[in-house]
């Protein structure tokens, strides 16, 4: 048809993209725990303390077709970084995000980091 665009999407992992520092980028699957719903939002931080950035990540989407279920398994993940573009999955200190998260935005509350993180629907949640 005149005028259409066909597009394809064949990659649907959760994944980051490595810059070697030269302007090309690789493409690393996260682990499958970060697979476990779509993911919204991430937040780059030093988890660990290793100087190595980490990504806190939180996500769901419960609007998507009601044949395809909705995308609810993911309640906020810690992904550690490893090097050489590897991670680790783990949870954020026993807290646990039953919802759909929008945003998560660094700050600083009381002299220390915390995060804001944007539910839809439901009030910001605050991890310090």
């Amino acid at each position: 048809m005149d005028g259409e665009a066909r597009l394809r999407a064949d990659y649907f992992s959760n994944a980051v993209l490595i810059n070697d520092g030269k302007g090309n980028f690789s493409v690393k699957e996260l682990p499958w725990q970060a697979q476990l719903s779509c993911l919204r939002d991430a937040e780059i931080i030093d988890a660990n303390g290793d100087n190595l950035p980490d990504i806190l990540t939180a996500g769901n989407f419960y609007e998507q077709a009601m044949a395809l279920n909705r995308n609810d398994a993911d309640f906020g993940t810690i992904l550690v970084n490893k090097g050489n573009g590897n991670f680790t999955a783990e949870n954020i200190n026993g807290i646990i995000i039953k919802t759909q998260v929008r945003h998560i935005k660094s700050a600083i509350i009381n002299k220390k980091k915390a995060f804001v993180i944007a539910r839809n629907n439901d009030a910001l949640m605050i991890i310090k």
